[in-house]
């Protein structure tokens, strides 16, 4: 009696994965549970609409939403997100168009653009990171502190300014 013979693999290339060293099982189980409500949008690949229920969004490709709310916002350098935005924290590598609302810290890296209205508790802008528009910072107390001071915005327009930061 002979076995059957197991389907060939489908053509094409394999699948890419993402390798992400790990110090110990612990945190491999940490992570999985993190990337649990997490969505990639990978190079080549465009979204349009609405995105509802991710705590962290990654953008590698295009997404183009009306309103986003999420805790983490990752922009890749070549990822492009244009709409409007709130999160917990902010990285950007890519290109943002829009408004950006972010209750924590706001990143923009070396190869980050934002182009729009952007509100932040604290910002970091690496050397070449570039902003366009208005940049408001939140002083009020964070939600849940005692503190309960109204929240002062100031604003300052920048043109392509570039940050320089040793």
């Amino acid at each position: 009696m002979s076995l059957p013979t197991p389907p060939s693999p489908m053509p094409g290339p394999a699948p890419r994965q993402r390798i992400t060293p790990n110090r110990n099982n612990h945190q491999e189980k940490t992570r999985t549970v993190d990337n649990a409500r997490t969505l990639i949008v990978h190079n080549s690949i465009t979204i349009r609409g609405s995105i509802e229920n991710i705590e962290r969004l990654i953008v590698e490709g295009t997404v183009a939403v009306e309103h986003l709310t999420v805790k983490e916002l990752i922009i890749a350098p070549d990822g492009h997100f244009h709409g409007s935005a709130e999160a917990g924290t902010a990285e950007v590598a890519g290109t943002l168009e829009g408004d950006l609302t972010v209750r924590n810290m706001l990143t923009i890296r070396t190869s980050g653009r934002l182009l729009g209205n952007a509100e932040c508790r604290r910002l970091q802008v690496d050397e070449g990171g570039q902003v366009t528009g208005k940049l408001g910072m939140i002083t009020s107390a964070l939600p849940g502190n005692k503190d309960h001071n109204v929240s002062h915005h100031h604003e300052s327009e920048k043109h392509s300014t570039e940050s320089h930061h040793a």
